[in-house]
């Protein structure tokens, strides 16, 4: 493989925090080491390839350490409703749709703005029905826990809703076309069925890549659904971005055959839900439904043995959790698995949306990383939450500065397709938050989303920062963020994303 030298470029290291003009040699895909700008003689280097980064940043690339990675792909097969609030328009993209497809096609659509539609106003099963019928239909809301259907999906997919079941009623107590929880999960699974096959999974991972290499990212922390495991492992060396899989499987000895050293994610794992539907667990009642706390989808002895054997395999295991009732359960869990074992694993809780005080100290305490998504907060700002939760709990969402001043080990994802695969955009709605309490600086930001990400891939040895040795995987901006105005930092532009020493993308 030719050696490359990477030449006036300002470097930013992120590890040591330093900034400074310098050459970067690179060797077989590792960096092999960093010169003066003036050190190098270039002619005593054979079949060299000189990178001329023109005065741009050279950063580490960014890590995403939280991505529906087949999701994001699939996007292109999918009817997209992000920003529209006008039910009548809704259902015309749905009946465009509907005409355009193949009558056997499922129709799925995502990005639903569920929880900006008045309660008396929202797309129902019989809305559905009426611009697409004999079609089998879901649209799902931005947190992907909430789904709208119609009769014939339910009947299709042989799916006969009971009191258990997690789904909404209308002021008659029928089924009103929401499904919530494992439901809904079961039927997105039944549609992914009719969308996967080889060949749009592959369409779709090459897409995602895609995405995320323009964007600057360089790994990606994938949460894939079980099904889709075994296909990737074989598929990722393809890819243009490197990919750490979080398989959403309970099948730990199954999962660590395929090679994986992690499990986990969301979907069918899933320790809660989330607050729009009022699945996201609480240890108290929502302010605005005290019929409820939420659902947590384990009893404390499932979760307790599902924990345990990841830890006992030597599994990394990350969970989804949003309400306080739910980091609760998981950090007893972990607790619980490290006094029969202890041992470092760097167990990990997905968003960690409202923790108290106490949750969070007893997290770093039990050494539990961190995955949390800034841009939460950038679209749902913690006020959007007082009338559900009430001030207290309101005033606790996204805690990013609570979290990185106790000490947590965190990284930064989007959770795309929640928020958008944006790196830029997570570190702009990082330092500023919505609670001026909670907001970090830029170079915490960057280093969440670089060396944290790592760390919390339990990766640090190899990757997330510009260390001779290391994978060399970076990304040339425009121009630095810590010097341009806050509101400015999400416009960079991104001009090279490296993976492995190679060129994936190039503006």
């Amino acid at each position: 493989m030719k050696k490359k030298i990477i030449i006036n470029g300002r470097i930013k290291f992120i590890e040591p925090d330093l900034t400074q003009s310098a050459a970067i040699v690179i060797e077989d895909g590792i960096i092999r080491s960093i010169k003066k700008p003036n050190a190098l003689i270039y002619s005593h280097y054979e079949d060299v390839e000189i990178i001329d980064a023109k005065g741009a940043i050279v950063m580490p690339g960014f890590i995403d350490a939280h991505n529906h990675f087949t999701l994001m792909g699939l996007q292109i097969a999918e009817l997209n409703l992000a920003g529209i609030v006008n039910k009548s328009t809704v259902l015309e993209k749905i009946r465009e749709r509907h005409q355009s497809i193949d009558p056997d096609r499922v129709l799925s659509a995502f990005n639903y703005e569920y929880d900006y539609f008045d309660a008396y106003n929202r797309i129902s099963a019989e809305d559905l029905t009426s611009v697409a019928p004999n079609r089998m239909i879901k649209i799902t809301d931005r947190s992907g826990h909430m789904s709208v259907t119609n009769a014939y999906s339910l009947e299709r997919a042989g799916l006969r809703l009971t009191e258990s079941e997690n789904y909404g009623k209308d002021e008659n107590a029928t089924f009103n076309g929401e499904l919530y929880g494992h439901t809904n999960c079961f039927l997105s699974e039944i549609f992914r069925k009719n969308m996967r096959n080889p060949t749009v999974l592959k369409l779709a991972w090459k897409h995602a890549a895609d995405i995320a290499v323009s964007h600057g990212i360089t790994q990606v922390h994938a949460i894939i659904p079980e099904e889709e495991m075994g296909e990737l492992i074989g598929y990722d060396e393809c890819l243009p971005v490197n990919l750490r899989i979080y398989g959403e499987s309970k099948n730990v000895i199954g999962a660590k055959m395929l090679g994986l050293k992690q499990i986990g994610g969301c979907g069918k794992v899933m320790i809660d839900g989330d607050t729009g539907p009022f699945t996201a667990a609480f240890l108290e009642p929502y302010t605005v439904r005290p019929d409820t706390k939420g659902l947590l989808y384990y009893t404390d002895e499932e979760l307790n043995e599902y924990v345990w054997e990841a830890h006992y395999e030597g599994m990394q295991i990350a969970l989804h959790c949003v309400g306080d009732a739910a980091s609760e359960q998981f950090l007893n869990a972990v607790e619980a698995a490290q006094k029969r074992l202890p041992k470092k694993m760097r167990h990990r809780i997905e968003h960690l949306e409202f923790p108290t005080a106490e949750q969070i100290i007893r997290a770093k305490q039990l050494g539990v990383a961190i995955s949390i998504q800034p841009a939460f907060n950038y679209y749902w700002p913690h006020d959007f939450y007082i009338t559900d939760l009430g001030e207290e709990r309101a005033q606790r969402a996204d805690p990013i500065r609570s979290l990185i001043d106790a000490g947590l080990l965190v990284g930064f994802g989007s959770d795309c397709t929640v928020t958008p695969c944006d790196p830029l955009l997570t570190v702009h709605a990082a330092v500023s938050h919505s609670r001026p309490q909670e907001r970090i600086t830029v170079k915490q930001a960057l280093y969440a989303h670089t060396a944290g990400g790592a760390k919390i891939g339990n990766e640090d040895g190899i990757r997330g920062s510009i260390t001779p040795g290391k994978t060399a995987d970076l990304v040339f901006l425009a121009e630095d963020p810590e010097e341009v105005p806050i509101a400015e930092v999400k416009d960079i532009p991104v001009l090279r994303t490296i993976v492995c020493g190679e060129t994936v993308y190039l503006a």
